[in-house]
């Protein structure tokens, strides 16, 4: 009797280890998982940043503010794939549109959210001009970037005369 309690007892015992061993494993595989579940962005934010390395100085070359005084036109670009573009119209009521850019190969797309450029833009940067060309109601312009910060409610002042 007393041998078939010490079996169960040490039976009992080598279950408890196996069980708690096997409670630790789950415990750590599931606390792995779940911070990949609950926090993807740090993985892909490892991975965009390992992958973007290479293109972050082309993306960093084209923000900026622009201007193209000839045709009364000027554009920022943000580090955050956002911007403004701006035209003083001399007959009509003055562009000012919210934008959009992202990098496409060797140049940039500029989506206009602008109903009358339904079309994204094509940007090409040489060194400190910036070329936009579309099609659909866009003529291509030129603008040369400008050192520091552009407040482009004051540059559609000045191109009208005002101060």
């Amino acid at each position: 009797m007393e041998k078939v309690k010490q079996k169960r007892h040490l039976s009992l015992i080598i279950f408890l280890v196996v069980l708690i061993g096997l409670l630790v494993v789950l415990g750590m595989n599931v606390k792995q998982f779940s911070q990949k579940q609950l926090n993807p962005v740090v993985e892909t934010s490892k991975k965009a940043a390992q992958q973007s390395s290479a293109t972050r100085s082309d993306v960093e070359a084209i923000v900026g503010a622009y201007r193209d005084d000839e045709d009364g036109a000027a554009i920022v670009l943000n580090e955050d794939g956002t911007g403004r573009y701006v035209y003083a119209d001399k007959h009509n009521p003055d562009t000012d549109d919210q934008l959009t850019w992202k990098k496409d190969g060797d140049q940039y797309q500029i989506d206009l959210r602008d109903k009358d450029v339904v079309n994204p833009l094509t940007a090409k940067l040489t060194g400190k001009q910036l070329v936009i060309s579309g099609n659909g109601g866009w003529n291509t312009e030129s603008f040369q970037q400008v050192a520091g910060q552009l407040d482009l409610t004051t540059f559609l002042r000045q191109q009208h005369g005002e101060k």
